[in-house]
């Protein structure tokens, strides 16, 4: 899509963050912009500060909750209209050592992470079908490439979002419907409240929402199937391809990768 002017946007976990910061640069694009998020007040909040950019709504829904997207994808479609872009940002992380970490924190966190996504496309793709075209954006992470300890949980969630979303890519392109594009995004480690806790890793330093943000609306226009950020993320699959386990264990050791996630607190629900 090389021109967003008057495309309609929905954002999962549009009130804070990453998606707060992606609602400003699509509205600065003129799209019009719809935000789900379960918090009510940081949506009112959001609504309020992105209004000066262009037309925004908001939806509040718990979006690992079926019934309650499909419930939120019919006020969309009522109160707002149909949507071209859909971005799968809403995410949650809580760092844990597995066997301390509690059964609902792991259904929580994939329930929020990766569930959600099945029920907000099968929700909006229809409408993307029946106009031939349409964007998704799921958001993954470089823990999506590479596992990361005490977090095993969010780390196996976006593994699968990365699976979930190339295995669509290929299927709607099957099915003859190219006019439909997939993407999925990892970026190292962002300083939002979701990271609170985290610690850069060797020679990198913690990403803004902004810069990440750019990045995916510089790939939404170029169809990028996928976005890594910073540019080092697209070296990760070629690392675990050519280094022995027991290297890239100590690989990962040496540059801080295995204890940078210990102490993530995340923002919580």
């Amino acid at each position: 899509m090389k021109d967003l002017r008057g495309k309609n946007v929905l954002i999962t976990g549009g009130a804070l963050g990453m998606g707060r910061s992606l609602a400003r640069l699509l509205l600065q694009e003129g799209c019009r912009v719809a935000l789900v998020d379960i918090r009510q007040a940081e949506l009112n909040e959001a609504v309020a500060e992105l209004a000066r950019y262009g037309e925004t709504a908001s939806f509040p829904c718990d979006v690992s909750d079926r019934e309650k997207v499909y419930e939120m994808a019919g006020r969309v479609e009522k109160e707002f209209g149909g949507i071209d872009i859909l971005v799968n940002n809403a995410g949650v992380v809580r760092s844990n050592p597995f066997l301390e970490k509690p059964d609902e924190v792991i259904e929580r966190t994939i329930g929020v992470n990766l569930m959600a996504m099945f029920w907000t496309m099968k929700a909006f793709l229809p409408g993307m079908v029946a106009k031939g075209e349409g964007h998704v954006v799921n958001m993954a992470s470089a823990g999506g490439l590479l596992g990361v300890p005490y977090i095993s949980d969010y780390a196996a969630s976006k593994f699968a979002v990365v699976g979930l979303t190339e295995s669509l890519r290929q299927e709607f392109k099957l099915r003859g419907l190219r006019g439909i594009r997939f993407t999925y995004v990892c970026p190292n480690t962002v300083a939002t409240g979701m990271f609170e806790g985290a610690k850069p890793v060797r020679g990198t330093r913690l990403l803004t929402a902004d810069e990440v943000a750019a990045k995916i609306v510089a790939g939404i226009k170029k169809n990028r199937s996928f976005i890594g950020v910073p540019w080092s993320v697209y070296l990760v699959p070629l690392t675990k391809a050519i280094l022995p386990i027991p290297l890239l264990d100590l690989f990962n050791r040496v540059l801080g990768i295995s204890t940078s996630s210990e102490h993530t607190r995340g923002r919580g629900d």
